[in-house]
């Protein structure tokens, strides 16, 4: 089950250099837990959270919240407004994964050369009684995986920060991957995925090289999107399973790798979210990965090379 380490109370006492911090911080992800702040370790604008707190939502179905894409350095999901509004705004999104992406680079050394920086975002609305459709609700606990961004067998890691004034963000927890994966993989509802045979895989790799789309998706990802989906469809490992209930109070940090991570939101308004995509050879622990643990049972590779990626 995973534990909440309130940082920096946490570290052993004789963790004074920044190396063993750091590996000590990655190791205690890895294995499913969370690191929080009670305090937020670095400082947003005053007019920038302001700002957030003053955001409505678009009304499109599929926006559930506002998004920043710092590779893209574009602004979506947003309510629309005046271009001076938008350009403020765009300007706080890109400024928090700014500051996000500085910390954790600090924090986290050992995957800041590889990792790829994904989406920032802002949830702006209330979580509880949302009305979204049942694999969109962040209250049923589940774990991450992106449709349309593949991993290729790289690991989700998100640090959270609560900017309302006056309510926690309350979430709860469950088992980790391993023991979910030790119970539903196989299952008659959840076969275990193939591993890539030696042509296939270089089948796959040869097409992503050219840029062919449909080779992006590997067995890992296909099967962690599915996971993702039976956890929330399951009725009786939603009503039954074991659970801690979590409160991040207002102006707090947590860091955690949501694919590891069972996990349900079930309040709070007002969250950023930082989203980093960590490579796979970066890990202190790699076997403790999805990817290692489902390959294991699988029996064979579910990814591409490393340099395949195209």
């Amino acid at each position: 089950m995973t534990r909440v380490l309130e940082l920096p109370a946490a570290f052993p006492p004789d963790f004074a250099e920044p190396s063993a911090r750091a590996r000590w911080c990655c190791e205690h992800l890895e294995a499913g837990n969370i690191l929080f702040f009670p305090k937020t370790p670095f400082e947003m604008p005053a007019e920038d959270i302001d700002l957030l707190l003053s955001q409505r939502q678009s009304g499109a179905g599929y926006h559930k919240n506002v998004a920043y894409r710092p590779n893209q350095d574009r602004l979506t999901g947003y309510a629309e407004r005046d271009a001076a509004h938008l350009g403020r705004l765009h300007a706080a999104m890109k400024g928090y994964s700014q500051l996000a992406e500085r910390f954790a680079s600090g924090l986290l050394a050992p995957y800041a050369p590889a990792w790829r920086l994904d989406f920032t975002s802002f949830r702006p609305q209330q979580e509880q009684g949302r009305a979204l459709r049942l694999r969109a609700r962040n209250d049923l606990l589940h774990v991450d995986s992106f449709p349309t961004r593949p991993s290729n067998g790289d690991r989700i890691l998100r640090l959270f920060t609560n900017i309302n004034p006056q309510e926690p963000r309350v979430w709860i927890t469950s088992e980790t991957f391993d023991a979910l994966a030790a119970r539903y993989a196989g299952s008659a509802g959840l076969p275990l995925p193939k591993p890539l045979s030696a042509m296939r895989r270089a089948g796959s790799e040869l097409a992503q090289a050219v840029g062919l789309r449909r080779w992006t998706s590997t067995p890992y990802d296909r099967w962690m999107l599915r996971f993702h989906h039976f956890l929330k469809e399951h009725e009786e490992f939603q009503r039954t399973a074991p659970r801690s209930r979590w409160e991040f109070p207002p102006q707090s940090t947590w860091l955690v790798f949501t694919d590891m991570v069972s996990h349900a939101v079930l309040s709070g308004q007002f969250a950023l979210e930082q989203t980093f995509i960590i490579a796979r050879h970066s890990l202190v622990t790699p076997e403790k990965a999805p990817v290692s643990i489902l390959e294991g049972r699988a029996g064979g590779a579910l990814t591409l090379k490393r340099g395949a990626r195209g």
